[in-house]
């Protein structure tokens, strides 16, 4: 009786871990992008997961995930588009598995957290700035340099209003419920990266940077109003106080 108490115990367990190790219990339910959340978390748990079992820690997933925003940056920059947006989604992956580790693991910490948030907006700037490069040097768009510079403002003001958000109220700001249309348009970096990717992609089969320009264009429009919904909407979460 007793050994069969212990093995049902163990099988209890056993599935608890299970369960702990897949979508969407790892994923951040509030704070991720709509791409991030439905698309990247199914794959990068199944990769978290058994970095978990091998003993890859949360800070080397950090280390891995820079090098291929890295790779990214250096092949968009050399105009190898096609491999640079590969590398901008293995980057998008690994932004996750970050952070899902530290969960598997039991110990997330404040000085990682910062660090994976670095990695993040440092990746976005260098990802943007290889792109803003390499296509300086090609039959110019209009008013690229002008583009480009609107368009870094605007994900400047994006990404602080998060970070400040998180840093005042002690808690993820929850874009993925209160902004659903903008989550899937500009809010997130997972969200902005693939379509600066398939930008790249398109320019690298077409020869066209009309897309590529085009959606920097729409993102660009989109930040700025999600910006001011997302004052709005802060006030609002303010008056309701806190969930």
């Amino acid at each position: 009786m007793t050994s069969q108490k212990y093995v049902m115990k163990n099988d209890r367990a056993s599935s608890s871990l299970n369960i702990r190790h897949k979508f969407p219990n790892l994923a951040k339910a509030e704070s991720d992008g709509m791409f991030c959340y439905h698309i990247q978390r199914r794959i990068s748990c199944i990769i978290s997961s058994y970095c978990h079992s091998i003993g890859i820690s949360a800070n080397t997933a950090t280390f891995i995930d820079f090098c291929f925003a890295v790779g990214a940056a250096l092949c968009f920059y050399l105009h190898y588009f096609f491999v640079g947006a590969l590398f901008v989604q293995l980057f998008g992956l690994w932004s996750c598995v970050d952070g899902e580790l530290a969960r598997l693991s039991g110990k997330p910490s404040t000085l990682g957290d910062f660090y994976d948030t670095m990695v993040d907006r440092s990746a976005e700037l260098i990802i943007v700035a290889s792109l803003f490069l390499a296509f300086r040097a090609l039959p110019p768009v209009a008013y690229w340099d002008l583009l480009m510079f609107a368009y870094m403002g605007a994900v400047f003001l994006i990404t602080n209003s998060s970070e400040k958000f998180r840093s005042a109220y002690h808690r993820n700001y929850p874009k993925k419920t209160v902004e659903p249309l903008f989550s899937w348009i500009c809010a997130g970096s997972d969200i902005r990266l693939l379509y600066l990717s398939i930008g790249a992609i398109w320019f690298a089969a077409t020869g066209s940077a009309v897309v590529l320009s085009g959606l920097i264009l729409i993102m660009t429009i989109a930040l700025y109003i999600n910006f001011i919904f997302r004052l709005w909407k802060i006030l609002q979460l303010n008056k309701q106080g806190p969930s």
